[in-house]
């Protein structure tokens, strides 16, 4: 919400730590010298245990996972590291643990690391089946005959869902399994880029065979492979297309950039509203960003007031404990968005979503379904919230926590489980290969609807 995202900053590391970790330094974190005392290491994880005891806004969870005595065993990990690398991956699993898209850890290299690299194809899990669907330019790939629709089957010799479970998901969360699968799959044949990874996968006739593949993003012509997802994160502008002449598609990327809320208003502005019969509005892959950019959105679509979701913030209060009463107060917080004084499109209005979206992104699908504004089409969102609190920890990296937990304004939940739509469309192999959009397709036949 107010803060970026996690999701955000992990996506624009990509820009910082150059993409997809091209040869950025030499730095051998394997091999680097590290200092940081043993005292030093029980101190970073004492610090996270305890911020996340006295702050973080799901109590629950911490009763599941017995926050007070888990601590005793991740001591013992945190003293046995041996290097910068092995430590961080232990406090990484450690907050993991909690399933929350807005808790984490980020490690001295941040989220990618120096000299690692993936092949540069796309991955997609559906039905916990792992697809290639779609594929650069490069040598590597022609040569090993790697297309769209062939399916992973094992990693290394590890079923592939073990080893993205125990490799990946281990270390990283959204807090969802269909959010966690959108984006986390891109870690999957993360690796170092000077080793190829080993495959095992089923060609699309039902051939069964091996290949060995470098880790290698570049494609012909000298630039990298992207997912889809950040690539479309990573836009500054909004994208505007015409269906059937008369149905404006408006594509919003991202909420991190103040000038995209902008540009929405500015073609709201300069539209002539009687001419369009619909709107799609398309909040996929958007992980959100601000929430000042996101209400500028809505007041440009709403005819009356309406609820920003519900923040719940923690007390923590310990006198409680001693007088025998409920030890956790919340106070509650919402914001009231008000109509754009100015022009607005006010016809019909069709929003699009995917596990994906998220944070602010999602408050803007919330405000709309609440003002009963909007349609709801695609999968469900990612289901995340809560203007994170930041803090060093020994060695170099950073702990983000979430500090609120958030609702629909009648008190419905979506946290961890991501918002529903009105009409679900499944994700199906054959139609991201051949580049068909039923979400699209849909919202255009419900517009067209008399």
């Amino acid at each position: 919400m107010k803060q970026k995202s996690i999701n955000t900053l992990l996506l624009l590391a990509i820009l910082t730590i150059n993409t997809y970790s091209q040869s950025i330094n030499n730095k051998n974190i394997e091999n680097k010298e590290w200092d940081v005392s043993t005292e030093e290491r029980i101190r970073g994880l004492i610090t996270i245990w305890s911020e996340v005891k006295f702050g973080f806004p799901y109590p629950e969870k911490l009763e599941t996972l017995d926050w007070d005595n888990l601590i005793t065993d991740y001591i013992s990990k945190v003293s046995e590291a041996t290097n910068e690398e092995s430590y961080y991956k232990v406090l990484m699993e450690f907050t993991t643990l909690l399933q929350d898209s807005h808790t984490n850890i980020i490690p001295p290299w941040g989220y990618f690391r120096p000299n690692y690299d993936i092949p540069p194809f796309e991955i997609t899990i559906i039905n916990d089946k792992f697809y290639i669907s779609r594929v650069g330019i490069a040598d590597d790939l022609e040569q090993n005959r790697i297309v769209p629709g062939i399916e992973i089957l094992k990693v290394e010799d590890i079923p592939v869902k073990k080893y993205f479970e125990n490799n990946v998901l281990r270390y990283y969360t959204f807090g969802s399994k269909h959010s966690n699968e959108a984006a986390f799959v891109f870690y999957l044949l993360y690796g170092p880029n000077d080793k190829k990874v080993n495959l095992n996968i089923k060609d699309v006739n039902g051939k069964i065979r091996n290949v060995a593949l470098e880790r290698k993003s570049a494609i012909e012509g000298g630039s990298a492979f992207m997912y889809e997802f950040i690539s479309d994160m990573m836009a500054s502008n909004i994208e505007i297309q015409w269906h059937q002449k008369n149905i404006l598609y408006v594509k919003i990327p991202t909420l991190n950039n103040d000038d995209i809320a902008n540009q929405f208003q500015g073609v709201i502005d300069t539209l002539d509203l009687d001419n369009v019969k619909g709107m799609v509005l398309d909040l996929r892959n958007n992980n959100g960003g601000s929430d000042r950019n996101s209400k500028k959105i809505v007041e440009t679509l709403i005819s009356e007031p309406v609820s920003s979701p519900l923040m719940y913030y923690f007390h923590h209060i310990a006198a409680h404990k001693a007088w025998g009463k409920n030890k956790d107060n919340w106070n509650v917080s919402k914001h009231i968005i008000q109509p754009r004084n100015g022009k607005r499109y006010l016809g019909k209005l069709i929003v699009l979503i995917n596990a994906i979206t998220s944070s602010s992104a999602e408050d803007a699908v919330i405000e709309l379904k609440t003002a009963g504004r909007a349609t709801i089409i695609g999968r469900n969102s990612e289901g995340g919230a809560g203007n994170t609190y930041k803090f060093n920890l020994p060695g170099g990296g950073t702990f983000r926590m979430a500090t609120f937990k958030a609702t629909f304004p009648d008190g419905t939940e979506y946290i961890g489980k991501g918002i529903t739509p009105d009409v679900v469309i499944p994700q199906n192999i054959n139609d991201i290969i051949n580049g068909r959009d039923k979400a699209l397709e849909m919202a255009v036949e419900l517009i067209t609807e008399e």
